[in-house]
């Protein structure tokens, strides 16, 4: 004998796919803010090598 699955409510899906997307939008700008600083830092770290190498070469 089967027993009979009790209905889902409309809100708990709602509700749980509301929690995924908000989730998964909140690990994407992570990794965007975390791309960012890394190209930053290395942007930063390439200038000073270049600004340390300029002045030698002249």
């Amino acid at each position: 004998m089967k027993r009979e699955r009790e209905p889902s409510s409309k809100a708990y899906r709602q509700d749980r796919f509301e929690n995924t997307e908000r989730a998964a939008k909140e690990t994407i700008e992570a990794e965007q803010r975390a791309r960012r600083e890394k190209t930053k830092r290395l942007k930063e770290l390439r200038l000073s090598q270049q600004g340390g190498k300029d002045p030698a070469a002249r």
